[in-house]
């Protein structure tokens, strides 16, 4: 398996730790490492990683030119200070706001199905947000789900979430490594505006078979990898998720959503020679939201679907020139259904269906120059196919028969540079650009990119960035349901590309002895060309999909706080964001400024874990917020259609948008861990307690009435309704490693 981040130091002739190292490196996402220009003589290399035992090596270089290989295998060790558990690793590359997390330390921390929930623990990160308990997205400073990229081995998964965020659309137990860039991300990512989830799955080990099942009273699992020869590796997971069933069965009169999901993920990995290596990865995945028996007359039947398949060549070269080559394919299908069943009001029915397929063909290399510099190239080309339906009614004739409009086709290209260059000791630099070519509009942009790393003393560093970003796929989302209501839809002629600009500056300050970390980032974000639907936009099967929509800009800002101790039995961290975010567009609100649902002033979280011995441990996290924007209905009118029957109508008036703020956001969750062995196997077994003291949290608010059966000429009593989500839910469960 290959071990992302770890540190080579290198010694001339003996170690002496009053000196810096002659020189070094760190392995990047694939295991891979470079020294360039080292001359002829002896060394001693050191090789280190947190939780494995430190290598030691002499090394005698007797050529003058050509390549010395060579590969290093690390033994995992207990150790008395525990994995860090969110760190900026010292690595050579100069990113700013971005955070590794050690996937293994999370499952220490609270979650809905007492699996390590990495969507949930990101949202305790300062600069992160969701809308709601069941938004399907996370809002990363200021910015929408839909741009945000999520590469899963270097493949994008449209939606990488269950059940909103509270589960990946991967098993945990087959993530290797995890890196989030909040903002100004470099060069070789690009296509989006906000920031880059960047997970690498687990290969398969080459020692032996093993695997782990997960039994618990909401969701179940199992993965299993090995060797199939000596030269080839295998992982595969499955996971069922079956909440639905408890509720049908037990909670009969909740009217909590009912939800069940699965996923299946599963990756090759054929070591050719030292040189090649190939890989072979899928990925699929079905989310399925429906109404209780009792649903207050609402009926909605919401789903959602990822599929992915990818074959990847990484190539070694003599000049120590790393490629890696991939071929994908995606497929991603989400479909809402909402049927509004009252009588005598405004019916918000919606139905729409978005099919996005896509193949990308993408090509990278690192070139490492000297040891304080390394140069990235890059070119990617995709072929977009999309379809979409839509319509303010639903017929079950309406999707195998009709389409709103015919498949959206369009091409993409794109090439990028950067360069990593340690100017001087105390900066470090990464500058770039990435060039697009967006087809369907004959569309070429350039967008600068750069970072930079002041290096103030051993504790202390000043981080700046800047970076232009593009995006040429939208996320379009009713604002007057609260249920998931995705539409994708791809830029044309008449829809533009979105495009932010991107500015941070921050500082990190280490405090005792490293065990803790205190960082203040600051950030703007200006987006242009950004799209909405119009208000009492008319969902009319077969009507042109871009008359519905409206064009505007918005802007985000904002301070984040973050404080971690990650050493010791004890560790966890606080993190707070003090953040603006606004939109504008001239058919919204009557082209007034107006602040979108996830705008939240005020998000505080605090994450702490302890480990009383090496059986038993407890974590816990609190998180509150200020009360998200909604729009809430604040006078109506009545009126008598025309014709034979003359009934009398109600319509709701709606003012300003956002322009009501729901309660203030907050709750507990508590997890309990026991490890014990039984007939040799390692066994652990959690208890989850989700919404610790049972906060009702509102997740909508919504006007309805009462009819008068006995009066045909009034339409009864005008009601504001609370709909919460997720009330105190305690859960088992255990997990077998064989």
């Amino acid at each position: 398996e290959a071990l992302v981040g770890t540190n080579l130091l290198v010694y001339k002739d003996s170690i002496d730790t009053n000196y810096p190292p002659f020189s070094g490196a760190s392995t990047n996402n694939y295991g891979f490492y470079a020294i360039p220009a080292l001359s002829r003589g002896s060394y001693i290399i050191v090789v280190r990683n947190i939780g494995y035992k430190t290598h030691i090596e002499k090394l005698k270089i007797a050529i003058t030119q050509g390549r010395v290989q060579l590969n290093f295998t690390m033994i995992p060790e207990n150790i008395n200070l525990h994995e860090v558990v969110v760190e900026g690793k010292k690595k050579e590359e100069v990113i700013s706001s971005s955070i590794d997390i050690n996937p293994d330390i999370l499952k220490r921390l609270p979650s809905l199905s007492g699996e390590m929930d990495l969507f949930k623990i990101l949202q305790t990160l300062p600069g992160i947000k969701v809308a709601n308990d069941i938004s399907s997205g996370l809002y990363v400073r200021g910015g929408s789900p839909d741009e945000n990229l999520t590469l899963v081995d270097g493949v994008i998964v449209y939606n990488p979430t269950h059940l909103g965020n509270f589960s990946s659309t991967f098993n945990s137990d087959a993530i290797q490594s995890i890196r989030l860039i909040k903002g100004a991300f470099p060069a070789e990512y690009g296509g989006r505006l906000s920031s880059v989830l960047d997970i690498k799955l687990r290969s398969g080990t080459k020692e032996k078979e093993t695997g782990k099942i997960s039994l618990g009273m909401l969701t179940s699992s199992f993965m299993i990898e090995g060797p199939l020869s000596n030269k080839t590796t295998y992982m595969f997971s499955a996971r069922k998720m079956y909440y639905d069933f408890i509720q049908n069965n037990f909670l009969k009169s909740d009217v909590v959503p009912r939800y069940n999901f699965y996923d299946l993920n599963t990756k090759i990995t054929i070591s050719a020679s030292e040189s090649n290596i190939f890989t072979i990865s899928g990925l699929y995945s079905k989310d399925k939201i429906y109404n209780p028996a009792n649903s207050n007359g609402i009926d909605y039947d919401i789903e959602w679907k990822n599929s992915m398949a990818d074959l990847k060549w990484l190539n070694v070269n003599s000049n120590s020139l790393f490629i890696v080559s991939s071929l994908s394919y995606i497929d991603y299908e989400s479909s809402s259904i909402l049927q509004d069943n009252t009588s005598k009001s405004t019916a918000n029915n919606y139905y729409s269906v978005s099919k996005l397929r896509d193949i990308y063909a993408k090509t990278s290399a690192e070139i490492f120059w000297t040891k304080n510099n390394m140069l990235k190239i890059g070119s990617e080309f995709a072929f977009h196919d999309y379809s979409l339906i839509f319509s303010n009614f639903y017929d079950p004739l309406i999707e195998p028969t009709l389409n709103a409009s015919p498949d959206l086709f369009a091409t993409e290209a794109s090439l990028y540079v950067q360069n990593e260059v340690n100017i001087f000791s105390w900066l470090k630099t990464n500058l770039g650009a990435r060039g697009y070519y967006f087809g369907a509009q004959k569309h070429f942009q350039v967008e600068p990119r750069f970072s930079a790393q002041f290096i103030l003393g051993d504790n202390f560093s000043l981080n700046a960035a800047y970076a232009v970003a593009h995006q040429f796929l939208h996320l379009i989302v009713r604002n007057d349901i609260s249920l998931p209501t995705d539409l994708w839809y791809p830029s044309s002629e008449d829809v533009e590309p979105s495009k932010s600009t991107q500015y941070v500056l921050g500082v990190d300050y280490n405090l005792l002895n490293k065990q803790y970390v205190f960082s203040i980032d600051s950030y703007y974000k200006r987006m242009d060309n950004l799209y909405e639907f119009k208000n009492a936009a008319n969902y009319i099967l077969g009507d042109p999909i871009p008359e519905l929509f409206t064009k505007g800009e918005g802007e985000a800002y904002g301070i984040e706080v973050f404080i971690n101790k990650s050493y010791g039995n004890f560790f966890g961290w606080i993190g707070y964001t003090l953040s603006w975010t606004r939109r504008k567009f001239a058919d919204l609100n009557l082209g007034k400024i107006f602040y979108p649902r996830y705008d939240r002033r005020h998000d505080v979280s605090i994450v702490a874990a302890y480990k009383f011995n090496n059986s038993w441990s407890v974590g816990m996290n609190w998180t509150f917020a200020t009360g998200q924007g909604f729009t809430v209905a604040d006078g109506q009118y009545q009126f008598t259609t025309v014709g034979v029957n003359e009934d009398l109508r109600l319509q709701y008036n709606y003012s300003a948008r956002n322009g009501y703020r729901l309660p203030n956001y907050h709750k507990l969750d508590i997890n309990v861990n026991y490890k014990f062995k039984f007939n040799n196997l390692d066994v652990d077994a959690y208890l989850n307690l989700y919404n610790v003291y049972n906060r009702s949290n509102p997740f909508a608010i919504f006007a309805t009435h009462e009819n008068n059966a006995d009066n045909r000429n009034s339409l009864g009593t005008t009601q504001i309704k609370q709909i919460s989500l997720f009330p105190f839910i305690p859960s088992l469960g255990i997990t077998v490693n064989f």
